[in-house]
């Protein structure tokens, strides 16, 4: 678990409909106009800008009132004086599947999919297909990742990431606001399951090769149709672990940093090297974070510290 912004309002168990309403608005787009013979879809999202029109009016059911965020004294001390959480970036976590857990389940989706599509669709996964590998979200962009969990106090939180036990356990309050717009960031809810993420892949695919099932065979249109699909397998792949990590229970904020924005990376030493992070502001006009709660950790002893907390 690295180290999310908290607004209910961009809170999502990934975000199942948005690649493929892209690509419906385009071809309704196209429809409209009555472009013949041939219509032609327009302006792809690029994977850097997937989260800025994600529209969700209203959070999750499952999505929680408080997150919690465990961590060192130092670690909570720098979080409040600078009103800011480090999202580690996809490659510096302690997951060695991070970003890739979800990949044979999506190959294997795709790839019994296309037994039974033709036409445009059929184009659109053969594309897919050949070039998932060199365009894998891992490759694409920097994924930087602000980890939490709906564990309160609980013991394997504490051992592994609160300073076993002598760390701080912050209490985020979720509030229904929208988020800072400098940041193309989402809250999302990782799915632990195999069969879910087949499920969700199947049907969002599918959602979209029906769209482009009646759209013309046409270069442009087909580069569209592979890009909401590598949008959605992008999706996938950045809220699927594996059934191991499940008992950390986490919601992630992650933050898509693109390489025009790369300069805004920071670094930290750590005791396994170098950590590459992203500064994640919290809340939107300067706001301070709203705490629902502080927690000691259970094997710090020093009255200093906990005076210090209780009192901020």
């Amino acid at each position: 678990m690295s180290s999310a912004t908290y607004n209910q309002g961009s809170s999502t168990r990934g975000c199942p409909r948005y690649a493929s309403d892209n690509v419906h608005a385009e071809v309704s787009k196209a429809k409209d106009k009555q472009a013949p013979p041939r219509q032609r879809l327009t302006d792809p999202l690029p994977l850097a800008r997937m989260f800025d029109r994600v529209a969700l009016p209203t959070p999750l059911p499952s999505t929680p009132s408080v997150l919690y965020h465990y961590t060192s004294a130092v670690g909570a001390e720098g979080i409040i004086s600078s009103q800011q959480f480090w999202a580690t970036a996809h490659h510096c976590t302690n997951d060695t599947a991070e970003l890739s857990s979800a990949d044979t389940t999506i190959l294997e989706v795709a790839t019994d999919l296309r037994r039974t599509t033709s036409g445009t669709a059929a184009r659109v996964l053969d594309v897919f297909l050949a070039n998932y590998a060199k365009a894998h979200v891992l490759r694409s962009i920097t994924v930087c990742l602000a980890c939490f969990t709906t564990a309160r106090d609980d013991h394997d939180q504490w051992r592994k990431y609160g300073d076993d036990g002598r760390g701080i356990c912050l209490g985020i309050r979720l509030l229904n606001e929208p988020g800072p717009k400098q940041q193309a960031s989402a809250l999302m809810q990782v799915d632990y399951s195999e069969p879910s993420w087949s499920e969700t892949i199947r049907t969002e695919f599918g959602r979209i090769l029906e769209f482009m099932a009646g759209v013309s065979n046409i270069p442009k249109n087909v580069a569209l149709g592979a890009s909401a699909l590598k949008r959605q397998a992008a999706f996938q792949a950045i809220i699927a672990k594996r059934a191991e990590w499940a008992g950390e229970q986490e919601f992630r904020h992650v933050t898509l940093v693109a390489d025009s924005a790369s300069d805004q990376l920071k670094s930290r030493p750590s005791e396994t090297g170098a950590k590459v992070y992203f500064p994640v502001v919290v809340r939107a006009n300067n706001r301070p974070i709203a705490f629902a709660e502080i927690l000691i950790g259970p094997n710090n002893t020093s009255a200093e510290t906990q005076l210090d907390w209780t009192s901020s």
